[in-house]
């Protein structure tokens, strides 16, 4: 009989819950907006932070605690062909951000509402940018990877007067950006 309990219980999926963290190197945050002369899109080169899932083999049965930190003066303009603007772009960036003031943006998960067995996730979390923080539902995909790693990708639009700030403007006003704005994310936690 006490064979049998010990074969019943090897043959269960083992359940591992670990806290990771972001690996920089194999993440990407991408913000994206629109302005009166072209869009425009900046790339987040810091971030950090830390998951705590619950696993089991590559299917992710919960998430306990997320959150993410991105540095507002590692924000970098693109062009479409990939290659950096020069550095005013970012500065308006950083002014728009208040960055001296609040040197990140921040991400921490509240409430995990839904994670379907092919990995949909639909949460709420706190995010703070420039000082003002709000609640905001977000969805996204999760997926366990051969390695043990978790890798979440989504995209979340939102509004940059929700955060009290004001589109930047340039060369007197001729210049507008828009106030709808998305956030790209590729994030894995190791």
């Amino acid at each position: 009989m006490k064979i049998l309990i010990g074969i019943c219980l090897l043959s269960l999926p083992l359940m591992t819950s670990a806290q990771q963290k972001i690996s920089a190197s194999e993440s990407k945050v991408m913000v994206k907006g629109t302005s009166t002369l072209h869009d425009w899109r900046c790339k987040v080169e810091q971030l950090s932070g830390e998951l705590q899932a619950e696993k089991s083999g590559t299917t992710l049965k919960s998430i306990k605690a997320m959150q993410m930190q991105m540095v507002v003066k590692s924000m970098k303009s693109l062009k479409e062909d990939g290659k950096y603007y020069d550095s005013g772009m970012d500065k308006n960036v950083y002014k728009s951000l208040n960055a001296d003031k609040y040197p990140q943006i921040v991400f921490n998960l509240k409430k995990v509402n839904s994670i379907s067995t092919t990995g949909d996730v639909n949460a709420i979390a706190q995010v703070t940018i420039a000082g003002v923080a709000k609640d905001i539902v977000v969805t996204g995909n999760a997926k366990v990877l051969g390695n043990g790693a978790v890798k979440i990708t989504g995209k979340k639009e939102m509004k940059m007067t929700d955060f009290s700030i004001t589109p930047p403007k340039a060369m007197l006003g001729a210049i507008k950006t828009g106030d709808d704005i998305s956030i790209e994310f590729d994030v894995v936690y190791k």
